[in-house]
């Protein structure tokens, strides 16, 4: 985690000892969280929580409540909280030729990190710090799926997420080759420089999470006959609306939803410098064809008529 954010978390700890009254320590947040694992249906946390959020009037307080609720989390203790931070940021969309450039001209650790987050659907701190047993190679398929752990998941929920075999392959031979526990450790470095980079040559503001908000505009394009909206929304961490959360066994013999992915999914969300027109459904060209064919009846209806 980088510097700052570890400053900021740490006021956020001191700021939720202070409401709680208790003595600041460094390890009171250590048993505050004992305690919670001890006692799951103690809600006192909870409570004084909801309060702090109730009385919120900045957007720092919203994030020192989910900065806490973070910590829980990640110490496999979450609190049955839930708290949303908005933010006033706009995300300015980039060309996809210039996306394609940027990959163009970086080294291939960095083209690597860009492919990762591109197909991932995740944040880049899940992605770079998952663990490489988590990694498993489809049979017959041209897609690895990722085992997204509950500490991980943005959104708090373990989840599969799916990206190419040979990306995933490429990761799993450099980090076994430098000894990496995990598939990207030096992410947040190697971030740094792509977006140094795109700033300098392109003068663009390219995130690591730009990607996941690119993952699901491309998503949403793709007609609910092709690719069932769940599917892609379970990829990137969310509950669906219907149905349920699928585990990774389910997943890894789940054909349907993979060959769903390398058909309407993964095409979309290489970086191919082309923006991907959306194919109209079978659907929307049997009311094209039936909408023709009613403006040919009144046609020649008419024209029967003037003729009689």
């Amino acid at each position: 985690m980088p510097e700052h954010q570890k400053k900021l978390h740490l006021l956020a700890a001191l700021r939720f000892l202070q409401r709680l009254d208790r003595p600041i320590t460094t390890t009171a947040i250590s048993e505050l969280i004992a305690f919670k694992k001890s006692n799951p249906n103690n809600t006192t946390l909870e409570q004084e929580l909801t309060l702090w959020k109730a009385e919120a009037t900045s957007s720092t307080v919203l994030n020192n409540v989910a900065r806490i609720c973070g910590i829980f989390r990640k110490n496999f203790t979450p609190l049955d909280i839930h708290i949303h931070v908005s933010s006033d940021h706009q995300t300015i969309p980039i060309a996809e030729p210039t996306l394609l450039a940027i990959y163009n001209d970086s080294q291939q650790r960095e083209r690597d990190a860009i492919e990762l987050m591109a197909f991932g659907a995740e944040r880049v701190a899940a992605l770079g710090r998952l663990p490489l047993e988590n990694v498993r190679l489809v049979e017959n398929s041209t897609v690895a799926i990722l085992d997204i752990p509950t500490h991980l998941a943005k959104t708090g929920h373990r989840h599969p997420s799916i990206i190419p075999k040979s990306l995933a392959e490429r990761l799993l031979e450099n980090a076994q080759r430098l000894g990496y526990k995990t598939l990207l450790p030096n992410y947040h470095s190697v971030w740094e420089r792509i977006s140094a980079y795109a700033k300098t040559a392109y003068h663009v503001e390219l995130t690591s999470h730009y990607f996941r908000k690119r993952y699901e505009t491309l998503a949403e394009r793709i007609p609910a006959n092709e690719m069932n909206p769940n599917h892609w929304v379970v990829l990137m961490g969310s509950k669906p609306t219907l149905g349920h959360m699928p585990d990774i066994y389910s997943l890894m013999s789940n054909k349907e939803l993979i060959q769903e992915y390398e058909t309407y999914l993964m095409p979309r969300l290489a970086l191919s410098g082309e923006t991907f027109k959306t194919q109209p459904s079978l659907l929307e060209q049997l009311k094209r064809e039936n909408a023709e064919l009613k403006e040919q009846l009144l046609k020649l209806t008419k024209l029967i008529t003037e003729r009689a």
